[in-house]
């Protein structure tokens, strides 16, 4: 017999708490929803939609907006509309490492016809088969490019796909259009003024979730997701008693749901909302640490989540985070964290900054890598520091009398060697060996 169970003491459906669910009902996204509503309004008279760029901190329902304003649509098209021929195309830039237009180009192209993407070809007859393919299908094509700043500073899809009706691209019965999601508020800014102009008719900012707001996602998720849990409509009128005794009518149409659960303490909800609307406001971290909290009751054979869980959760989906942004540095980020582990390993963390630059020289020479100058790579120990992974300190003046910073790790060495060790140009490393040399100081 193993260990292994059909069911949890404490979750009911906890796939509602992962990262691809995502909710048809956002309603603490009203003014966006009716925002995005009025761009896709035009493909429903049969003109095509706006253009539309929904840009906000990363966690704040701009996919999932999309997706259910977009499924509204379909529906539309599908059982109401005598005219509307939709076509809806979902690509997510970030995911298929679409930094580039020929990219970006044969991947719709892939989306939109189920066939393989085209490999081998100039990005100019990628875009037109991109082109011909919207020819074939016909009528009102919506292309939903998330993370789209992935794209950096290769604009010319971005600059093709929203004139291609007017540059004669595309047939005059077909009507394609993008919705651009983005977690870079500054990247718009950056576009040409071309593209800038021809890009998005229209913009919707997703401000971050304050703490109520993150309440009222986190107690819907959890209705669903936890034994036991329930969310239960609250009479418009009930009755009480005033100052004199008598009773009387008391309105609660304000209050919409009543929150119970036997499973989650009073605390845990609130506890976890306040954590996430004081750090970014990010609906999906406030989710993450709702199901580590559950998954850690659960590891434990506990039937009650509790505040401790609810801290220790936040704990370790912070280190997570951490972890997955060590793996994703670039190779001078990951010199520097290099550097500093060794130090870190010698014991002679905290150190300052000459010191690290010189163990970091060595290491891009053992690696056959570019070498920054001191002040550029200085940066990259602040940036270290800014995402966790470091902690900077000021400490006395420097020998020109500028401030000088000293530096050590925030995580395990253990985590930062196996992190580097499986990024195939630190492989054959070894920092221990590094750490005894004392040819830096």
């Amino acid at each position: 017999m193993t260990q292994f169970s059909e069911t949890s003491p404490i979750f009911k459906r906890e796939e509602v708490l992962r990262e691809e669910h995502h909710p048809d009902n956002l309603p603490e996204r009203v003014d966006e929803m009716d925002d995005l509503h009025m761009s896709l309004a035009p493909a429903a008279r049969g003109v095509g939609a706006n253009n539309v760029f929904l840009h906000g901190k990363a966690g704040q329902g701009k996919t999932a907006a999309a997706k259910a304003k977009l499924s509204e649509l379909q529906h539309h098209a599908e059982h109401e509309s005598n005219h509307l021929n939709l076509t809806t195309c979902y690509v997510s830039c970030e995911s298929h490492d679409l930094s580039t237009s020929y990219k970006a180009a044969s991947r719709i192209y892939q989306e939109l016809t189920g066939s393989s993407r085209p490999t081998g070809y100039a990005t100019d007859v990628v875009m037109d088969m991109m082109f011909e393919a919207m020819n074939d299908i016909g009528g009102t094509i919506i292309i939903v490019l998330d993370e789209i700043d992935t794209l950096g500073d290769d604009d010319r899809i971005l600059y093709s796909l929203p004139r291609a009706r007017a540059q004669g691209y595309v047939d005059d019965h077909v009507f394609p259009s993008i919705i651009g999601i983005s977690n870079d508020l500054q990247w718009r800014d950056n576009l040409s003024p071309k593209v800038k102009s021809s890009l998005y008719d229209d913009s919707v900012l997703f401000s971050p979730y304050d703490a109520t707001q993150l309440q009222q996602i986190l107690r819907r998720r959890a209705a669903k997701a936890f034994r036991d849990t329930e969310l239960i409509p609250s009479d418009k009128v009930s009755t009480d008693t005033d100052q004199n005794g008598d009773i009387v009518d008391v309105d609660n149409s304000d209050k919409g749901f009543l929150f119970q659960s036997e499973v989650l303490s009073d605390e845990v909800i609130p506890l976890i909302s306040a954590l996430s609307a004081q750090d970014t406001g990010d609906a999906r971290q406030a989710i993450k640490y709702l199901r580590k909290a559950g998954e850690l009751a659960d590891k434990n054979n506990e039937v009650h989540v509790n505040a401790d869980h609810a801290r220790e959760a936040q704990t370790l989906v912070e280190r997570e985070a951490v972890i997955e942004a060590m793996r994703k540095m670039t190779t001078q980020a990951h010199l520097a964290l290099a550097a500093l582990t060794a130090l870190e390993l010698s014991g002679d963390a905290p150190v300052r900054a000459k010191p690290i630059y010189g163990v970091y020289k060595s290491i891009a020479s053992k690696v056959d890598a570019d070498k920054l100058g001191q002040r550029r790579f200085k940066d990259h120990l602040r940036e270290l520091d800014m995402q966790g992974i470091a902690d900077g300190e000021k400490v006395a003046a420097g020998s020109i009398g500028g401030p000088a910073w000293e530096y050590q790790l925030q995580v395990d060495t253990e985590i930062a060697v196996e992190i580097l060790k499986d990024t195939t140009r630190f492989s054959n490393i070894d920092f221990h060996q590094i750490s005894n040399d004392r040819s830096y100081s």
